[in-house]
């Protein structure tokens, strides 16, 4: 086995590096492998500038570079370990070294990209990247409004196209024929039937003149105009008093579209607060509903149960109605069909009810008629006068007073 000196080491650094530690610590400083560096990482810059109108900005990026590569400093080199083996407190040093020279280079790349960002920015490029951001909230705030303006418009179209179909739907519970002018049997209407009451004839007109109010209400509403389409204007993207005027035009933009954003909104609350007032109104006309089932039940005591109660449940299924909703109104007709089939149970009993009478009376007069008569002695007849029946004076002569003889005196 080979042996050695327990001071001298296998391998020193001596012949790791012949040339010494301090030139293999100074570091390298090469204007061109640090520009070839940089487009490597980063692509090369020059491609993104224009150069057809700022070829004069080009010596002072030069400039600005060499000033970052001329003011770059290496690392100071760290203070040497106290330790009684020289070798091993040169190995130590050379490593500081190098990772001094590579700090140095990354300070240099750093200086160099700062100094091409510096260089290629300039106030007309920061004026059109202002406009195009004014550009797009444009975009987004024309979208909106016009939406807006859109669903505003079809809802008054809907909501007086309902208000519209009303009026019908509310006169078929004003009245209806009366069951008790269609004699038995008849499936056509006689010209001269009566009609009964449905809805309150009072809460009814009211409710009809309170659709024609809202209809009017909702003809009178003007929506806010939507600003025009914005279009840039054709300007120089070099020329900083041009960009400038075109922000200044988008701004406008953006103004006019938020004061006709702000005029949609209060339209769009005033519509809302006039379809709660009419709501409200409707709802006045559905409570009469229930104290209404209630009274016309009271006035056919007759009629079948079920068909009481079920106009009762109609009463109040009309006062949970939505008259405004998709088939709010079919709950009118189910109440109006349950009141006349109330009624038509009733004049159905009260027609049993006469018949029964008329045949209780047909009978007695049957049995009075079937009873025998006392027989009755005929008075008695006198005969007529005759040579043989002379008639008979009942009042004797009166006797006349005869004269005194004379000579005699009377008593």
């Amino acid at each position: 086995m080979t042996t050695t000196d327990e001071h001298t080491p296998m391998t020193t650094l001596d012949d790791l590096f012949p040339d010494g530690p301090r030139q293999m610590a100074a570091p390298v400083v090469d204007d061109h492998h640090t520009v070839r560096r940089l487009d490597a990482m980063f692509g090369d810059r020059r491609a993104d500038l224009d150069r057809t109108h700022r070829t004069s900005a080009r010596p002072a990026l030069v400039a600005m570079v060499d000033g970052a590569v001329a003011d770059a400093r290496p690392l100071g080199e760290v203070p040497p370990v106290s330790r009684p083996d020289g070798r091993r407190r040169r190995r130590f040093d050379a490593i500081s070294v190098v990772a001094g020279g590579l700090a140095a280079a990354a300070l240099v790349v750093t200086g160099a990209i700062g100094a091409v960002q510096l260089a290629t920015a300039s106030p007309a490029d920061d004026a059109l990247s202002a406009l195009a951001a004014d550009e797009k909230t444009i975009d987004s705030a024309m979208a909106g409004l016009e939406s807006a303006h859109a669903r505003l418009a079809e809802s008054i179209s809907e909501a007086d196209a309902t208000a519209a179909a009303l009026p019908a739907e509310l006169q078929q519970v004003r009245e209806a024929t009366d069951p008790a002018d269609i004699p038995p049997g008849w499936t056509e209407v006689p010209d001269d039937a009566g009609v009964i009451a449905i809805a309150d004839p009072a809460a009814l007109d009211a409710v009809l003149a309170a659709v024609e109010s809202y209809r009017t209400d909702l003809a009178a509403v003007e929506l806010p105009e939507v600003p025009a389409v914005y279009a840039r204007a054709d300007i120089d993207a070099d020329s900083l008093d041009e960009v400038a005027a075109a922000i200044d035009a988008a701004q406008l933009q953006l103004a006019q579209i938020d004061r006709t954003t702000a005029a949609l909104r209060e339209t769009r609350m005033a519509v809302d607060a006039r379809t709660a007032q009419f709501e409200a109104e409707l709802a006045v006309f559905t409570a009469t509903f229930p104290g209404l089932a209630q009274t016309v039940v009271e006035q056919n005591p007759d009629a079948e149960p079920e068909l009481a109660a079920a106009v009762v449940a109609a009463g109040q299924e009309v006062a949970r109605a939505d008259l405004l909703a998709a088939q709010g109104t079919a709950v009118l007709v189910t109440y109006r069909e349950a009141v006349v089939a109330l009624v038509e149970s009733q004049v159905y009993a009260d027609r049993v009810r006469l018949e029964q009478e008329q045949r209780e009376e047909e009978e007695r007069q049957r049995q009075q008629e079937q009873q025998p008569q006392p027989e009755v002695s005929p008075d008695p007849v006198e005969p007529e006068p005759g040579p043989e029946n002379p008639p008979v004076d009942p009042s004797p002569d009166p006797v006349e007073p005869t004269a005194p003889p004379e000579g005699e005196v009377s008593g």
